[in-house]
């Protein structure tokens, strides 16, 4: 086995415009980037740990460390599920009118430290990184489907899992949980995890915020209070209007409801249109991807007329949020928040890389000659 990396991060910082996570490319040709590979070319191919590890580190796991990591996000959640004291200021916070977000980052706050102890030793055990930010980047990531579940006033699944990917499958309440359905939410967690740089809110955040003084948790926590409806919440909101479509509506049906969504003065039709790009290089794959697996039902199928006639009339094409909500609407998820959810618990992995890297150039606490060198290259134009 190959000694573990020291640290998280190594190597020059110049791929991507300040960062050596990923990045954006606009020309000439629109795509994501992770450590120097296409995101495409991560999607359907690896799972979530393995790009999890990608994004950590900068090279692919073996086998072995990618299996290591799974069983021990499983681990993670499974220990959750049994401590309730985890879920107290969740719930607290949740009973008191809070969204799914502002309270599961509740959970991020508390005291991680008994659980993070756990972890050591289960990462000793099973020959994995030690250190400090690989264990609190860990928990993290594990415990986001477990909060955002606890934020929604679900119980604590009781059937043990297997893989991370079936973790959020149990906790946003799938009816389906098989094979196809695990590698359907390995796919979207990979094709959410990374891929912009720090462009993003929910990866700018916690790069800002670490460089203060908080803990990790407390920087990804961050990183969820900026996520919004115009930000990762599309999905819920594409999810909400799909399921307004009768399971029974014809294509004919399905474009009528697209005309009123497109003609109503001010409505918007989340999911379609890229800030970026002109088309989202992941919806086309991930789609083509579905096909080949056999994976699709009712939803997919009023996904496939809607973006054909999105198309014809105002050019727009679907974006990661659109194909999203159809998926989790076809896997026999039903809680619309849980396209956010979704999002969330891949992002996270951006997330605890962006927070781990901007801590070692913090842009508070630097002395005042770098604070004006800094000043200098603040892009006023994005922020």
């Amino acid at each position: 086995m190959p000694t573990p990396p020291q640290s998280l991060f190594g190597g020059p910082r110049t791929l991507y415009r300040g960062t050596n996570i990923d990045g954006a490319t606009i020309e000439p040709n629109e795509g994501l980037w992770v450590r120097g590979r296409n995101l495409n070319d991560l999607i359907g191919i690896v799972d979530f740990p393995t790009a999890l590890w990608l994004a950590w580190f900068g090279s692919l796991p073996t086998p072995a460390e990618s299996q290591a990591v799974d069983a021990l996000l499983v681990r993670i959640a499974s220990h959750l599920s049994a401590e309730p004291a985890y879920r107290r200021g969740i719930e607290a916070v949740a009973d008191s009118g809070a969204g799914i977000v502002q309270a599961a980052a509740c959970g991020l706050l508390g005291d991680l430290a008994a659980l993070e102890h756990i972890v050591l030793i289960e990462a000793t055990v099973r020959d994995l990184p030690t250190h400090q930010d690989f264990i609190e980047g860990l928990v993290s990531v594990a415990s986001t489907p477990h909060f955002l579940q606890t934020a929604l006033g679900y119980s604590a699944p009781g059937a043990a899992s297997t893989h991370h990917a079936e973790v959020v499958l149990t906790a946003m309440g799938a009816t389906d949980i098989d094979p196809l359905a695990i590698r359907v939410v390995d796919a979207l967690l990979v094709a959410w995890h990374a891929g912009f740089g720090y462009i993003t809110p929910t990866v700018l955040v916690p790069r800002t915020a670490i460089g203060t003084g908080v803990t990790l948790a407390q920087a990804v926590a961050a990183g969820f209070m900026a996520s919004g409806p115009n930000h990762v919440g599309a999905a819920e909101e594409a999810m909400t209007w799909l399921k307004t479509i009768s399971a029974q509506a014809s294509p004919a049906d399905i474009r009528q409801a697209v005309d009123l969504a497109l003609d109503q003065p001010g409505n918007l039709l989340f999911g379609f249109g890229h800030p970026l790009f002109v088309q989202d290089p992941r919806p086309p794959h991930i789609r083509a991807l579905f096909s080949q697996w056999g994976f699709g039902g009712r939803y997919l199928e009023i996904y496939d007329v809607v973006c054909a006639h999105v198309l014809e009339r105002k050019g727009l094409r679907p974006n990661i949020d659109f194909i999203t909500a159809a998926a989790l609407l076809d896997l026999g998820v039903t809680q619309a928040r849980w396209g956010v959810g979704l999002g969330l618990c891949g992002r996270v992995a951006a997330m605890v890389a962006h927070a781990i890297e901007r801590r070692d150039r913090p842009a508070f606490g630097v002395n005042s000659k770098a604070a004006r060198k800094l000043l200098a290259t603040v892009p006023v134009g994005w922020l």
